[in-house]
């Protein structure tokens, strides 16, 4: 494992080769908001969810008639990236199949995460390219939690253009259960004290997500697919939000998460 980082006047941000998370992102003499992953709440920081987000209900993937074992949220989360910068506003971390990932998951692909740093933003371009001979079914969702202490005097704040905002309170209770926006209408995502805080960009994904383990974090989740919520019973390639690449084809996804 090694750590990458890049700065400018306003902010730093440090990322990880294991799991393509970001280990460090404040202002320059601020505090730290990106969550450390401390195992007596939750070890993970900000993960990429790929191949799939969640679990299926039975905790296994069906391909063409043949299962195979994986575990919540995919392996990326736990898998060792090839890191590099690229320049001195961008990191560059790619994952690629492998004995163990074809185990899990019987296809070949790049993963691939970018992240640019423009004033007090990183925006994650996350590519996915199907190196294989054959089609590439595959779900992605981004993980990133944010430290926060105070749920009293913080608040999420979901916004968009000439749509009225909704608030979302803190409530310990029901992020531990996750709240979770179905085909949302918001582009923004700020938590917020009203002094200080941060905002996800995230637009056009098919579901958000918060959740909290009733720990000194909050998640902020854009997800392209979802856990399973009930049995469902059909081959992965057919799972709700699945997308499918032909080989050689590329697909990219894009979120930011700005401090204000």
């Amino acid at each position: 494992m090694s750590e990458f980082t890049i700065t400018n006047d306003a902010v730093t941000l440090s990322v990880s080769t294991k799991a393509s998370e970001i280990h460090a992102f404040h202002k320059n003499g601020g505090r730290e908001w990106m969550w450390q992953g401390d195992p007596q709440f939750w070890s993970g920081r900000n993960p990429t969810l790929f191949p799939l987000v969640g679990s299926t209900y039975d905790k296994k993937l069906h391909i063409d008639g043949k299962t195979y074992a994986i575990g919540n949220h995919g392996f990326a989360r736990h898998s060792e990236f090839t890191g590099s910068k690229l320049d001195d506003a961008t990191i560059e971390m790619v994952l690629r199949d492998s004995e163990a990932t074809l185990a899990q998951y019987p296809f070949h692909f790049e993963l691939k995460n970018s992240y640019h740093l423009s004033g007090s933003t990183v925006t994650i371009t996350t590519t996915v390219r199907n190196t294989g001979d054959v089609d590439l079914p595959f779900g992605l969702g981004y993980h990133p939690a944010f430290n926060v202490s105070d749920f009293d005097r913080y608040v999420i704040r979901c916004k968009a253009k000439g749509v009225e905002d909704k608030v979302i309170l803190l409530d310990r209770e029901a992020l531990e259960k996750t709240i979770i926006l179905d085909q949302p209408v918001y582009t923004d995502y700020e938590l917020s004290d009203g002094t200080e805080g941060l905002s996800v960009h995230a637009e056009g994904y098919p579901w958000v997500a918060f959740w909290s383990p009733r720990a000194p974090f909050v998640c902020i989740e854009p997800w392209y697919t979802h856990t399973d919520f009930e049995k469902v019973d059909v081959p992965f390639e057919k799972r709700e939000g699945i997308r499918k690449l032909a080989p050689g084809a590329s697909w990219s996804s894009v979120y930011s998460i700005s401090l204000l």
